[in-house]
């Protein structure tokens, strides 16, 4: 009874229901709107329109720079929280598939003594069946977050390829940054996680 208590508990270490449990709070330069305003002179000659043309171009050329310094963080981490998120998925339902289809049954083989630890693992196995399908539901499964990161990325793809569009208008190139940036921080505040416990 004692190895057994000690495996569950060490079952019970190894594996985690979520992430690390702390609400990220939103970075506070997500508010700040990216300040492009398009150069005119007012010399209408071409070597005017060329160089106001040259300096637009800069300007969306450091906030897609900006963008992307904003973005990469956000979504290498949460990358690696989905990564923990699935590995701790995968090794509460392993431990309960262990503990009901290999456990139970040698200690039910060994002998008919072992009816409470054969039941105490039975229980485990059919609550990490439950825990991992609450993990689901929830969306701390791993899946969630690799979703919804997916279809950020999806997005910036779009909108950085409108930004970079030099056939485009300066306007329309700068409203495909400021697209981009929101859906970064959309999906910061969009992100499930379980919170802290008072």
């Amino acid at each position: 009874m004692k190895n057994i208590s000690l495996v569950t508990l060490f079952v019970i270490s190894i594996t985690g229901c979520s992430s690390t449990g702390i609400i990220k709070p939103v970075d506070k330069s997500a508010s700040r709107t990216l300040m492009l305003t398009k150069s005119e002179t007012s010399d209408k000659s071409i070597a005017a329109q060329k160089l106001d043309e040259e300096v637009n171009n800069k300007k969306l050329e450091d906030a897609l720079s900006e963008v992307l310094d904003y973005c990469k963080p956000l979504l290498s981490g949460y990358e690696k929280d989905s990564a923990e998120q699935a590995r701790n998925a995968y090794w509460l339902s392993m431990s309960g598939l262990v503990a009901g289809s290999v456990f139970a049954p040698a200690l039910i083989a060994a002998s008919a003594s072992n009816g409470t630890a054969v039941a105490a693992l039975s229980g485990w196995a059919g609550a990490t069946n439950f825990a991992g399908q609450a993990l689901k539901t929830s969306g701390l499964s791993g899946s969630t977050i690799a979703q919804t990161r997916n279809d950020i990325i999806n997005g910036l793809k779009i909108e950085i390829a409108n930004a970079t569009d030099g056939s485009k208008s300066f306007e329309f190139r700068r409203s495909a940054l400021m697209r981009a940036k929101a859906g970064c921080v959309i999906y910061d505040i969009s992100v499930p996680s379980i919170p802290e416990a008072n």
